[in-house]
């Protein structure tokens, strides 16, 4: 993911499960800053890497599957 992606944020701390927002930058110091869509209105918030997924808010484009050989 780029900086300026679309994305949905699930942390548990603020009881976000999937809230539009955007991707700003990845700290180095283990924060995610981004833009957070909370009740129709933006927010910008620093998250923690450590307790905050983030998705991107599109799926991949479908490509051909690849054959993994298992042993």
């Amino acid at each position: 993911m780029e900086a300026g992606s679309p994305i949905r944020v699930y942390n548990d701390a603020l009881g976000v499960k999937g809230a539009k927002g955007r991707l700003l930058h990845v700290k180095n110091e283990g924060y995610y800053e981004v833009t957070l869509e909370v009740k129709e209105r933006m927010f910008q918030a620093y998250l923690p890497v450590s307790s905050t997924v983030i998705l991107a808010a599109e799926p991949n484009p479908e490509t051909e599957s690849i054959e993994i050989e298992r042993f």
